[in-house]
């Protein structure tokens, strides 16, 4: 936190050595005339500015011997994933716009003995795992504006929606379950390729996209060190409900009594939430684009 503050100083500084304003009839422009604030008929959008300032803090400590220049990495939208945008109804009133669509195709493939095979102890096989998921989020909302120069200050409302959510699991694998080898070798994590002899294997796994509703309200302030360009931060409180239906799973077991292969499909229970409190505790500070 103390970097931050000392690296929003620096440039805040910076601007005011160049970038003086004036205000005529309550609009404020800087030396040559430009504008500096939103008027009706703008656009916006925003972006996370951690990795700028970062980047200025890194340029600061160059010389002060705690390590190399860190690079701040990319920039991301506001909370990471949305198209985050505003429409300004006028000077002091804008219309909110956010927008996440997540979609989300993974294959891993993992190789496993082949129990077929037992004249050659490397032959190997694949088995597969699949993950699918898909969602959107939309946040609509209002926002009102006042300050004084180039410090502004807003508040307003946010309705947010959730449609979607749900995802896919898939497994394939290389090895059968059968009345000849009833416990295949099959790889029981992925991630690492472990493997192991198995009589119960799950099939796939489909959890249903569900919906979400929740209202936000908010209040943050806004600093225009160039003219319609920005920093600012905002806290919010609110609540937020969802929904998710039932799923469903698919396995595979040999049964040892009757010594046949039993295929089960079995319901998953959906689930429905609540949550109510504030964000951005963390701080986050975002920059804003205006057009």
């Amino acid at each position: 936190m103390k970097k931050i503050l000392i690296t929003l100083l620096a440039v805040f500084f910076s601007v005011a050595i160049f970038a003086q304003e004036e205000t005529y009839e309550d609009v404020v422009v800087n030396k040559n005339g430009v504008a500096v604030l939103p008027e009706a008929g703008d656009f916006a959008i925003g972006i996370d500015a951690s990795p700028f300032f970062n980047l200025i803090g890194n340029m600061i400590r160059l010389n002060d011997n705690t390590g190399p220049f860190v690079d701040p990495g990319s920039f991301d939208f506001v909370d990471g994933s949305s198209i985050y945008g505003k429409y300004f109804l006028s000077s002091d009133a804008a219309v909110r716009v956010r927008l996440d669509i997540m979609m989300m195709s993974q294959t891993l493939n993992n190789y496993v003995a082949d129990d077929a095979n037992t004249s050659d102890p490397n032959a190997r096989v694949t088995d597969s795992y699949k993950y699918s998921s898909s969602g959107v989020n939309l946040g609509l909302g209002y926002e009102l504006r006042r300050g004084k120069g180039r410090l502004q200050a807003f508040f307003g409302g946010e309705l947010n929606l959730m449609l979607g959510g749900g995802y896919k699991e898939e497994y394939t694998y290389g090895n059968p379950m059968n009345d000849i080898i009833n416990d295949p070798t099959t790889t029981i994590d992925f991630t690492t390729g472990a493997s192991a002899q198995q009589s119960f294997r799950l099939m796939d796994l489909t959890v249903p996209g569900g919906f979400g509703f929740g209202l936000r309200g908010f209040v943050g302030v806004e600093y225009f060190v160039f003219p319609n360009i920005s920093f600012g931060g905002e806290f919010g409180w609110g609540f937020m409900t969802n929904s998710v239906g039932d799923g469903e799973a698919n396995t595979e077991n040999w049964d040892f009594v009757d010594d046949v292969r039993n295929t089960t499909n079995t319901k998953v229970a959906g689930e429905k939430g609540f949550n109510l409190g504030n964000d951005n505790l963390g701080g986050n500070i975002y920059m804003m684009f205006h057009f």
